[in-house]
């Protein structure tokens, strides 16, 4: 499960594993209406959430995309959200070569070929920026995604040499991002939808604005 240099290549032709990593996330949930009256600084609003699980699958760390697809799919819809209006999704990328191919095909599937949808969608992991911090993992993902809508600002990957050539990118309508760049201009608020899966085949997904 180790990459060999201790690096978490997400989505990329490389990715041999991931580089462990440790830290602590702490974020403030509260009822947007208590926020508001209490004057807090509010990073963003959680429109929707979501768990399921794999079931079984050919081998324990193998996820499954189908799965991952349902739960961003039930997420959207309980939401009320067009996945052609979501312009960042922060994926789980733990940068190996099985993984990172299923978690593509499946935000593929369930937002970059949306109808309607009039540019790639953006996807990241904050796992390549400083490693897999496990336990703290989703919480990282979270808070960028929360930083993501709230600054309207998409940061980059740091290691991306070459894309995999496994996760037919332009076929999904997905891209990874090399430069710091603006949400996508979509004609609606920004939301950043988040992908987290555990190592027992737990999905979580979670869209936030």
């Amino acid at each position: 499960f180790l990459a060999a240099d201790g690096r978490c290549k997400s989505f990329d032709a490389a990715a041999d594993g991931y580089g462990r990593g440790e830290g602590v996330g702490i974020v403030v949930l509260k009822n947007l209406e208590q926020a508001q009256r209490d004057g807090d600084r509010i990073y963003a609003v959680i429109r929707g959430s979501g768990v399921n699980q794999d079931g079984r699958t050919i081998a324990l760390p193998v996820p499954n995309p189908l799965s991952q697809q349902r739960l961003a799919e039930q997420v959207l819809a309980e939401a009320g959200v067009d996945p052609a209006l979501v312009g960042y999704v922060e994926a789980h990328g733990t940068g190996t070569s099985v993984g990172d191919p299923l978690e593509a095909e499946a935000l593929g599937h369930s937002y970059g070929q949306a109808a309607g949808r009039t540019q790639s969608l953006v996807i990241g992991s904050v796992k390549n920026n400083f490693g897999h911090t496990e336990a703290a993992a989703g919480v990282a993902g979270l808070i960028k995604a929360a930083l993501t809508v709230q600054r309207r600002t998409i940061a980059p990957q740091v290691v991306l040499d070459k894309l995999n050539p496994q996760i037919p990118f332009d076929e999904l309508r997905i891209r990874v991002p090399l430069e710091v760049e603006a949400y996508p201009d979509l004609g609606a608020p920004a939301y950043a939808a988040v992908n987290s899966f555990g190592y027992g085949g737990a999905n979580a997904h979670v869209l936030v604005s």
